[in-house]
């Protein structure tokens, strides 16, 4: 199922004892976390904590505990394993016994590169739980998706030749794609109406390209022009939670690609899989250099820290929380 239809589903038909997020789009991947975590408290009538291990040094033991505790002060937990092909190759067993034997409050989340149907895994995953494929759409899908979330998320129509419009000029970046049409919504007011003339004005004409400056500039230690280029979007009304979705897609595959690289495979390969133009190969990897791989290896935990500031679990304005981001890429590294 991919992840577009999984989204369409009711809160009922979604609870499952586990799930399997398939691919590397990380809009996609969030959205349908934030959909089962919402699916859960549903059926539960109250809250569902998500607690995210990093596949890469998570030990079996801990993620397990995590499934069987009771949660303090929620009804269910989502416990969630990033980057977890090396994890599930290592405890392919355990984890199959944990999913045929599910806790009552936990439920298992893998984050995966692939899942091969083949594999007892795919098969316990499929009948006791759900894969939902989070790989990067189609351009024809992404316009009808757009469609459906300007109806149903913002309660305005995108006229579907807007939509295509929309696709040729964001990109097949689904949360760029997102953050664009939250800014149409609000810009046709009332009218509640996009068509391909607001897009036409409104996008050609928006920063999308200063994200991919501001990153470049705090991944490379330049501090104070990528706070000058952070300003400066903040300035045009860009909103922080779409920013932060657009630093999120480029980002996730500077940590791909330098996880790969840590397991020593080589630097071309590795962005290749991570999803990486040729093109952009020695930028990302003078990314790495200046991160190093301990910052590298945490960037989904600072990534996930400033998504949950930003959504209420700081009382640092929008702002801060996108500069404390910014300085954090930008410092020097220490290993």
């Amino acid at each position: 199922m991919h992840a577009f239809e999984f989204l369409r589903l009711t809160a009922e038909k979604a609870c499952r004892a586990a799930y399997a997020l398939i691919g590397e789009e990380p809009f996609l991947r969030e959205e349908v976390l934030r959909a089962v975590q919402r699916s859960h408290e549903a059926e539960v009538q109250g809250e569902v904590e998500i607690d995210h291990w990093d596949g890469g040094s998570a030990s079996l033991a801990d993620v397990l505990d995590a499934i069987r505790e009771v949660p303090l002060f929620a009804r269910r937990r989502l416990v969630v394993v990033d980057d977890a092909d090396e994890f599930v190759s290592a405890h392919r067993r355990e984890l199959e016994q944990a999913i045929e034997h599910p806790a009552p409050t936990g439920v298992l989340v893998l984050g995966l590169k692939s899942l091969p149907s083949t594999t007892r895994l795919a098969r316990l995953i499929s009948a006791r739980g759900l894969i939902v494929d989070c790989k990067p759409p189609p351009p024809s899908a992404v316009a009808s998706w757009l469609i459906a979330r300007a109806r149903d998320h913002l309660r305005v129509r995108l006229d579907a030749d807007a939509a295509q419009t929309l696709v040729e000029l964001v990109g097949p970046e689904v949360g760029l794609q997102a953050m664009e049409l939250e800014k149409l919504a609000v810009s046709v007011g009332t009218r509640a109406q996009i068509t391909r003339a607001d897009v036409t004005r409104m996008v050609a004409g928006t920063h999308v390209e200063t994200v991919w400056k501001v990153l470049d500039a705090a991944t490379t230690g330049r501090t104070a022009e990528a706070l000058s280029e952070l300003d400066a979007l903040m300035a045009s009304g860009e909103h922080p939670v779409g920013l932060l979705a657009a630093m999120a897609a480029s980002l996730r595959k500077v940590h791909r690609a330098g996880t790969l690289r840590l397991s020593r495979t080589d630097p071309a390969e590795a962005c290749r899989t991570a999803g990486i133009p040729p093109f952009a190969v020695q930028s990302t990897l003078t990314q790495h250099t200046h991160l190093g791989p301990t910052r590298v290896r945490a960037l989904p935990a600072l990534l996930l820290r400033a998504d949950l500031d930003l959504k209420g679990g700081s009382q640092l304005a929008p702002r801060t929380v996108l500069e404390r981001l910014v300085v954090e890429l930008a410092r020097p590294r220490s290993d």
